[in-house]
């Protein structure tokens, strides 16, 4: 997980974010769904526009999952930080409705870290493990700071979940040699956003763990080059370039090729 620009811009200038138009319709629909609370029904035509939302939101977080940093597919969802219908952790909650249609409140994410899925047995590890996913949990940690209605300030809440918008991940995400990713510390964010968004998937290490020695890869070639001289200066070059696309917001786990860059000493030997 990396930290995202909400207000970036394209090459041109141009904010990505969906269209005035969508804006106002948008705010059409957060309007009935305050009048109705949790019993309206969620137009997924308005929240999922694919011409307005899902475009956005694709090239925004550089067409990858925001929480996992996985490539995005044909098949992602438009994630609610705060969940729009229910929260896991109080019953009694009627669910974020007045932040259903808000722009800053969605996010791309995969199906694996947003919906509730078993982590499948591998070849060579055929443990039946539980099932994980973000769905409707939104912990805090402090309960009674939770925003109950659109009278409340959502800014007065103790979240627990690492916003990529808001927060820098990179300031409570680490990771071992192995690829696997843990929690700076033990710091609460990091542990709960790990449980919550299923970050400890063994796909998802094992894709970890190729970025990290492709990274490691490049920082050694750079190392020996620089040993060597000047001689090999193209070949230093490339490689130098070949860092920055691993480590730059559109690389695929930049969080893990960054993280090892800023300690090559424990992952170049």
């Amino acid at each position: 997980m990396i930290y995202i620009n909400r207000h970036r811009k394209d090459k041109n200038g141009k904010l990505i974010k969906p269209s005035q138009k969508w804006f106002k319709k948008a705010c059409a629909a957060t309007k009935r769904a305050i009048e109705q609370n949790n019993k309206h029904e969620w137009d997924k035509d308005i929240y999922a526009d694919d011409k307005a939302v899902r475009a956005a939101l694709e090239k925004l977080f550089f067409r990858k999952c925001a929480y996992c940093e996985q490539p995005l597919l044909e098949l992602w969802d438009v994630e609610h930080y705060r969940p729009k219908s229910r929260v896991a952790e109080r019953k009694d909650h009627p669910g974020y409705y007045w932040l259903g249609y808000s722009w800053d409140n969605m996010y791309p994410s995969c199906i694996n870290c947003n919906r509730r899925r078993k982590d499948k047995p591998l070849w060579d590890d055929l443990r039946e493990l539980p099932a994980g996913g973000k769905y409707d949990q939104f912990p805090l940690s402090d309960e009674s700071t939770r925003a109950m209605s659109h009278n409340d300030d959502i800014r007065k809440e103790s979240t627990l979940l690492i916003d990529p918008c808001l927060d820098n991940p990179e300031s409570y995400l680490i990771y071992d040699p192995k690829g696997q990713i843990l929690a700076l510390d033990d710091n609460p964010r990091g542990t709960e956003s790990i449980r919550v968004y299923n970050l400890r998937r063994r796909r998802l290490l094992l894709r970890r763990r190729k970025i990290m020695k492709r990274t490691v890869a490049i920082l050694k070639i750079i190392e020996e080059v620089q040993k060597n001289g000047s001689g090999n200066a193209v070949v230093q070059c490339e490689s130098k370039v070949l860092l920055q696309e691993v480590i730059s917001d559109g690389g695929e786990h930049a969080g893990v090729a960054r993280f090892v860059e800023k300690n090559r000493s424990i992952f170049v030997s």
